[in-house]
C-alpha cells in the first residue's frame, strides 16, 4: 500500500487510513474505494465506528491487491462489548 512495490505500511488509525487512501492509493476510483473513503471520513467526523471505518479500508486493500496481515473480522454489529474483572466473592 505504499509507492514502494514490496515494502509494507502499518496503519494503526483512522487518520493514518484516510491519509493513505486519499494521497497513496494504487488503483482508480472503484465503488468500494469510495465507499471506504466516505466510511474513513465519517469516523474522523465521529459518525461511524472505527470498527466499521477499519472492515471498509480492508474491503479497498484487498481490491487493490494489498496484503493485508490480519484475519478479516465481519462487519461490527452495533454492540459494545467490555472486558472486564469480575471481583473475587468472599466465602461466608
Amino acid at each position: 500500500m505504499t509507492s514502494h512495490p514490496g515494502r509494507m505500511r502499518v496503519v494503526t488509525s483512522a487518520l493514518q487510513a484516510a491519509e493513505m487512501i486519499l494521497t497513496d492509493w494504487p488503483i482508480e476510483e472503484t465503488e468500494i474505494l469510495t465507499a471506504a473513503k466516505h466510511a474513513l471520513l465519517s469516523c474522523l467526523e465521529g459518525n461511524l465506528s472505527p470498527g466499521s471505518a477499519r472492515f471498509a479500508f480492508i474491503q479497498a486493500a484487498k481490491e487493490a491487491g494489498n496484503y493485508v496481515d490480519e484475519p478479516e473480522r465481519g462487519p461490527p454489529t452495533g454492540k459494545a462489548f467490555r472486558w472486564r474483572k469480575l471481583k473475587a466473592q468472599r466465602r461466608a
